[in-house]
């Protein structure tokens, strides 16, 4: 086996967000973690929803990955440090993890999910008008939850095929950004 293959390709939650983490360090992007404070996971210790933002605040046009297993996160993980450029006025917003429990194999929280996606949205895409979410479980009303009453948002849900080379990944975010 290589160096740092498990790194490179986690089976569990703990090593996919160790490399989630390495992979931002590498890239010099803060990741911002929150912790779920009333419940831990089987192993007795805290899970986070981790997130990282690139682009300028004030964009209008965003892409939000979400990656809620091991396969999502390792391509997820591999864009981070394969690096990604964003055109002018775009933003990419990563989330890994948004349900560490489900990840874990255990039985999900989605009300903690949804005000973690919730908190995101008010951090990381408070002037987005025209978001594209790829890799989501999630329906389009409950997305559009996320955001205050009224706010005009174009949002288009899609899903990406998470493969092992990252080309999936990469492309589908690529293509997004590069939409007018």
């Amino acid at each position: 086996m290589p160096p740092n293959s498990e790194v490179q390709n986690p089976r569990d939650y703990r090593t996919a967000r160790k490399a989630f983490i390495a992979a931002c360090e590498k890239a010099r992007i803060d990741t911002i973690s929150r912790a779920h404070m009333g419940r831990s996971g089987p192993d007795g210790k805290p899970l986070f929803v981790d997130s990282v933002a690139l682009g300028p605040r004030d964009a209008s046009k965003a892409v939000l990955v979400i990656a809620n297993n091991a396969r999502a996160s390792t391509t997820m993980s591999a864009l981070l440090r394969d690096g990604v450029t964003l055109p002018d006025g775009a933003r990419l917003v990563l989330v890994h993890a948004l349900d560490p429990f489900a990840f874990m194999g255990e039985p999900s929280d989605p009300p903690w999910s949804q005000a973690m996606l919730k908190a995101i949205a008010t951090e990381d895409l408070a002037r987005v008008t025209d978001l594209v979410v790829l890799d989501c479980d999630k329906t389009e009303d409950e997305l559009l939850a996320i955001f205050a009453p009224g706010r005009k948002i174009r949002l288009s849900l899609k899903q990406i095929d998470a493969q092992p080379d990252n080309k999936g990944m990469r492309d589908a975010v690529n293509a997004e950004l590069a939409r007018p």
